[in-house]
């Protein structure tokens, strides 16, 4: 699969793709996003996902200009372009929408006379690990709701790449952050899950993370599964006490953790995480043959080149 990118409709190669300088996604981080990876040829989850590119707009006061189906289709046009002959490898969809090019370096939206910038990256997705991460419950803290709002997936990351930044300093792969109130919330990039017994715990959203697209599916497949969950403030003892802990995205699906500060959980998914990672499994598969695949190649397949 080559590597693609679509600014405003143009598809080059990735290394000939720019934006300007004046882009306010690259002088303030004034964007919103959203990460795919495809099954099968089809972005996984893709209603879910542009549900909350338009939530996390109307958080950001950014007026998009394209719709769903416009979007779905630069996405279909980018990645049939990126897929070479015999190419049955999943591909990595990030697109980016930023508040444009703005008429001076100046934070005021007043500057900002649109249009959006509208970016699709297409790549291969990367290699999964080979056996579960090992985590560090960082100091830096997860920025409060108040200020802003995690459930927001904007392009101002600098809170995750700094604590990511500091879990790598410690020898781990990545990082823990809590709140204000000291509560667990999340990865860099990824919903965390314990098993204490028979129950799987999450932090509920009020606890100020980003309302995961896989985490809800999981939640959707524990209730479905028999299994019992809850979403529930974690404290940092609980969590390095629990039975099992494991991470989801959507690039790591259920993706085990072999350790938290220390505490190891051994190399493997422990059998509850083994469980549901087949199931999820199975579940995606469902999904993308019963819900995301027909809805897909009707907005998709009458678009143009």
């Amino acid at each position: 699969m080559r590597e693609l990118c679509n600014v405003d409709g143009r598809i080059v190669p990735q290394g000939q793709a720019v934006v300007s300088v004046m882009d306010r996604g690259f002088l303030f981080g004034d964007s919103i996003y959203e990460v795919m990876r495809t099954y099968g040829q089809v972005p996984f989850a893709w209603p879910e996902h542009l549900a909350r590119l338009r939530a996390s707009a109307a958080g950001l006061l950014l007026p998009m200009s394209l719709t769903d189906r416009q979007l779905l289709q630069r996405m279909r046009v980018t990645l049939d372009a990126a897929r070479e002959a015999n190419d049955t490898g999943a591909a990595y969809v990030r697109v980016i929408v930023t508040r444009g090019v703005g008429s001076a370096p100046n934070i005021d939206m007043a500057y900002a006379p649109g249009p959006c910038t509208y970016v699709i990256l297409v790549r291969p997705t990367p290699p999964p690990p080979t056996a579960g991460v090992r985590l560090a419950i960082i100091d830096r803290l997860r920025v409060d709701r108040r200020a802003l709002d995690p459930a927001l997936k904007s392009g101002n990351y600098l809170n995750n790449v700094l604590g990511l930044g500091e879990a790598k300093a410690r020898g781990a792969d990545d990082c823990l952050m809590v709140n204000t109130a000291g509560f667990v919330t999340e990865a860099s990039t990824s919903n965390v899950f314990a098993v204490f017994g028979d129950t799987v715990r999450t932090p509920p959203l009020t606890a100020g993370i980003l309302a995961g697209v896989t985490r809800s599916l999981l939640v959707e497949l524990c209730r479905r599964q028999g299994v019992a969950l809850e979403e529930v403030n974690i404290t940092c003892e609980a969590l390095r006490q629990a039975d099992e802990v494991f991470l989801s995205s959507t690039l790591r699906d259920v993706l085990p953790v072999s350790e938290v500060d220390g505490r190891r959980f051994g190399n493997h998914a422990g059998p509850l995480t083994a469980r549901l990672q087949a199931a999820y499994a199975s579940l995606a598969t469902e999904l993308v043959d019963k819900r995301y695949g027909p809805g897909w190649r009707e907005a998709t397949d009458t678009c143009g080149p």
